[in-house]
Order: C-alpha cells, then structure tokens, then sequence
C-alpha cells in the first residue's frame, strides 16, 4: 500500500516545488511574437525621404541582424501587410555591406557591440534602428523595446531620428513609453 502511494505523492511534490518552466518559455515566446508585429507596424508610423525608394513598388525592407530571434514569426506578419502599397520583405542580414540596404534594422543585444560599426555604415541612411537593449538609444538607436510591468512598450529617441533624417507620426509618439 505504501508502495502505490509513495510515487503519485513524489511526482506531486515535484510538481510543486519545481514549477514547469513552459510558462515563462511561452512569456518569452509572446513577447518575440509582439516584438515581431510591432517592427512591421513600425512602417506605417515612419516617413522616409523620397530617395529612400527607388521606384513606387519598391518594398519597404526589414533587416534583423545576426541571430534573428523571431524566426518565420515576422515574415508570417509582413507577408499580411502593406503600407502605402509597399510590400514589406524580410532579410536576414550578417554582412556589414548589407546593412544600408534595409529600411528598419533590428539590431539584437547580442550584436550591440557591433554598434559603432553599424552607425558608420549608416552615415547619411535614413534606417529606423530598432533594438532591445539596455542604452540602446544611447548609442545612436531610435526605437528600443522595453519591458514594463510585464508588457512590451518601446522608447523613442527624437533626436536620433531626426539625425537619421526619418519622421515619425505624432501617432507612434503617442503611445510610446518615454521619449528621449
């Protein structure tokens, strides 16, 4: 009798004490998911000057740096979505020469090393940078993802922006967290 009770009682007691880690796997996941949909709605807030297309299809093009941490979850969105009928692709970039080609460039911490790099070869590019990284905006970023009271908000940096010579609706500024 003892024997059929002590095992269901230890897998309770496991259960327990040692929380199944899917939960915050699946936080983790949702907001890869919101970060994702957020950089592709970022489109329809930002004004590039008429050099920046070269023709009336050109797409508006999103390139994550190095790891990309959204997977098929961005291109899944983009392919939903058009702006200003511009279709929005998706390149995946590690090459610094790629990196003027892009509209937006999602810039993960895990290349925030590589900022000074990536500024220089964007000197005189209108490129939304967008990251997720603490003193994103201190380094020449214009929008950063940031976690407040477990939601994803972003921080905008006005005078980055303007310097990349990008405009950014009143409605976007709106809505972020803080303004910089």
């Amino acid at each position: 009798m003892l024997h059929k009770l002590f095992f269901p009682l230890l897998f309770f007691t496991l259960l327990q004490t040692n929380p199944i880690p899917a939960y915050g796997e699946l936080q983790s996941a949702r907001a890869i998911e919101i970060q994702a949909a957020f950089l592709v709605k970022f489109c329809s807030y930002v004004k590039w000057p008429k050099e920046a297309f070269p023709d009336s299809d050109t797409p508006i093009t999103i390139g994550i740096l190095g790891r990309d941490p959204f997977g098929s979850t961005v291109d899944k969105i983009a392919r939903s979505f058009k702006v200003n009928g511009r279709d929005i692709e998706i390149r995946r970039v590690t090459a610094p020469q790629a990196i003027p080609n892009n509209h937006i460039l999602f810039i993960p911490a895990s290349e925030m090393e590589k900022m000074d790099s990536i500024t220089t070869a964007l000197s005189n590019r209108s490129v939304l940078l967008v990251g997720n990284s603490a003193g994103f905006l201190d380094q020449s970023g214009i929008i950063n993802f940031v976690m407040i009271d477990k939601k994803i908000r972003f921080n905008i940096s006005r005078t980055n922006c303007q310097k990349a010579g990008l405009e950014i609706s009143s409605k976007l500024f709106s809505v972020a967290h803080k303004i910089k």
